[in-house]
């Protein structure tokens, strides 16, 4: 899953859990005491809601901001795709499921749209990995969106959820010539393990790993232990060390405390500047937390193996046959990987090479099931997950397919392999390891203002790249003004922008000093050197070499053709994706109409009138885009309009003698009576 759905943890990326609890846990699932086990299943992931009578979906975060993608659009958007039949048909399958159930009903479920059903479209004539015996909706849970979340509201989903499960579950829907199967999560049923042995390794070896630390302590704190000795050997100074385990372990604190890479870097030499933004920024932290964990994550990857052998998915009519004919592809991949390696693409045996460590021989892929989820504690509201061989074969199969493996190959490799636990606290020298690129995706514009066109271009790249840049550029000489002549300023427009994505941890904003957007974009993606001058003088973690740009762009009326000749001006060291390529399809308002700053701004002029409007630009931050741009909010407004013009919206066929009048009252005087009436409220 990913998008809306986020990341579902492995045990082994959870930094708060302990080891003994770790062992705890693995102790529950060999002797099949963990509750409520469910199947994973490898579909296509939507997520659904009913507002006003209405189905309405989402893919991202973009999507639920504002209010779901209708039926035309969500439609128009899977036109041509690859997985068009199984986006499609699937809806229409939940679609007619869900009419079967009383608006009343729908309601209730739904909150009018700020609770989304989260749930997996398995299309056999589409198949990820795992090919399924016949197209499949599987449901996997309740979530909500509205303004209040809270462990009430959680609970209160989870209560509807069962109850959504309970109208639906087992029902077929026909759509075309297909029978389509709908399901509420389906129950794995583990086995006691038939002896202790994959326990006992898999403690053992968590033993040893935690040893420098200690059984109580966390994973967090096993890798504050890695990184203070590796940042000893470097001669990093205690306090910026400090710095960079904050950025790592803590990044909220350390953006309330006002900490960055940036700051963390300044008076540094060279050499110590690159350790913090290779400890210190997002996406390089992230990776180098998985590599210190690596052996811990490879120890329960055995476990899980063990665990999930000869398991049968529930949506599987052929187990055994489904099973070799995975094993078959795999095979198929490696050699074909391996291939690609040895014509000078090195990239493609790394790969491998590392997703074979984990998984060991090929008889390990040996269920026909992804994975399984569970939550612990019970009623914790933590889910993990426990994949075993699903993941490593995920990862080498779908990488050959997107490189174009379309053909079979008889080649047989021997995949024998040794799994050894190393010590990366004496053993692993992180300094010589060579960090892997990044996918950074660059958006530059006015933005006079941000509305939910330029959010979905933004959410669109994040599914897709590790950081997404958006750069304002600095006001022209004339600026962008609202109807009243007050200008949106570069800082109206940041804050709008962290009002739409700042729970977004991959979306970064920034003011420009460039006029031009598009200098904007080339001035962090420049000339090595060059560009880190531009990125500390903004603030931000600078584009390394070796990493992957995306221009933003919509495939609409020729706005990726701002972009040419961009290969002249991007550094050489990086890697441009041709931005005619990476250009995104751009995201239409409910009346087809396209999103445009300008509509925005005019629309702004009569608040009132243009309430529906401007949700459609702001969704349901309305009220917060207006108050930064220093304009009543709808609310303020509504009882302006009482205090000045009588009950309710003044009534604009009221004579000119009357209007006349009303433009003569002290402004003041009504500012007053509108701040107590929002103070005190209104008394009869």
């Amino acid at each position: 899953m990913g998008g809306v759905a986020g990341h579902m943890a492995h045990l082994s990326e959870d930094l708060s859990l302990t080891f003994n609890e770790i062992v705890s846990i693995l102790s529950k699932v060999a002797n099949a005491e963990i509750q409520n086990t469910t199947e994973k299943v490898d579909g296509q992931n939507l997520f659904l809601t009913v507002a006003n009578g209405e189905v309405r979906t989402a893919r991202n975060n973009g999507d639920v901001q504002k209010g779901g993608m209708t039926t035309d659009e969500y439609v128009s958007k899977w036109k041509g795709h690859p997985a068009e039949n199984a986006f499609t048909n699937g809806f229409k399958a939940i679609s007619a499921a869900l009419k079967k159930l009383s608006p009343e009903t729908l309601d209730d479920i739904f909150s009018n749209g700020q609770r989304y059903v989260n749930m997996e479209i398995m299309y056999p004539a589409n198949p990820n990995i795992i090919s399924y015996s016949a197209p499949n909706i599987v449901l996997h849970g309740l979530q909500y969106f509205g303004d209040e979340e809270s462990p009430e509201q959680r609970s209160l989903a989870k209560e509807k959820f069962y109850s959504l499960v309970k109208a639906v579950d087992g029902g077929k829907q026909n759509v075309g010539e297909e029978d389509w199967n709908i399901h509420g999560p389906k129950i794995i049923a583990l086995k006691k393990l038939a002896d202790g042995s994959a326990l006992e390794e898999v403690t053992s070896k968590i033993q040893s790993f935690a040893s420098p630390v200690g059984m109580d302590a966390t994973l967090g704190d096993y890798v504050s232990l890695v990184v203070k000795k590796y940042t000893e050997q470097v001669d990093l100074p205690s306090n910026v060390t400090e710095q960079v385990l904050m950025l790592m372990l803590n990044p909220e604190e350390a953006k309330s405390r006002g900490i960055t890479v940036v700051k963390a870097k300044k008076g540094l030499p060279k050499e110590l500047q690159s350790v913090v933004s290779n400890l210190g920024s997002k996406t390089k932290s992230r990776k180098y937390i998985a590599s210190v964990l690596k052996p811990l994550e490879i120890s329960i990857s055995d476990f899980a193996i063990e665990v999930l052998r000869g398991v049968k998915s529930f949506f599987v009519d052929e187990h055994d046959k489904e099973v070799q004919r995975m094993r078959d592809e795999l095979q198929q991949s490696i050699v074909y990987l391996k291939n690609l390696q040895s014509s000078g693409d090195e990239k493609m045996g790394e790969l491998v090479d590392k997703q074979l460590a984990k998984l060991g021989k090929i008889e390990n892929l040996a269920s026909s099931l992804e994975g399984v989820v569970f939550e612990y504690p019970p009623g914790s509201d933590r889910i993990y997950k426990l994949t075993g061989a699903f993941a490593m074969a995920n990862q080498i199969i779908g990488r050959a397919r997107r490189s174009g493996m379309t053909e079979e190959l008889e080649e047989v490799v021997d995949l024998e392999l040794e799994n050894e636990m190393e010590d990366p606290v004496t053993d692993v020298e992180f300094e010589d390891e060579p960090a892997q690129g990044e996918t950074v995706a660059i958006v530059p514009g006015a933005f006079k203002p941000p509305h939910m066109g330029h959010v979905d271009m933004v959410q669109q790249y994040a599914s897709q790249a590790d950081r997404v840049i958006v750069l304002i550029s600095a006001p022209t000489k004339n600026g962008r003004r609202l109807p009243d002549g007050r200008e949106i300023t570069a800082n109206d427009s940041l804050q709008i922008w962290n009002l739409f994505v700042g729970t977004n941890p991959k979306v970064e904003v920034y003011e420009s000093s460039h006029a031009s957007p598009i200098n904007a974009a080339y001035e962090i993606s420049g000339k090595a050197g060059e560009r880190e001058k531009a990125a500390e003088k903004m603030g931000m973690d600078p584009i390394n070499e070796g990493d992957t740009i995306i221009l933003g762009a919509s495939n609409k009326g020729g706005d990726a053709k701002r972009w040419t000749g961009a290969e002249k001006y991007v550094g050489k060291d990086l890697n441009l994706v041709p931005p005619m390529e990476s250009a995104v399809e751009p995201l239409n308002r409910p009346n087809g109409e396209p999103f445009s700053a300008t509509d925005m701004r005019k629309l702004l002029g009569d608040i009132l009138a243009n309430k529906d409007a401007l949700q459609d630009f702001a969704g349901d931050n309305v009220d917060g885009v207006l108050a930064i741009l220093g304009v009543q909010t709808l609310e303020e407004t509504t009882v302006a309009a009482a205090v000045v013009g009588g009950i309710g919206v003044p009534n604009k066929r009221k004579s000119k003698k009357k209007k006349k009048q009303q433009e003569n009252i002290d402004i003041s005087l009504v500012d007053d009576v509108i701040r107590l009436i929002m103070e005190r409220g209104i008394s009869q």
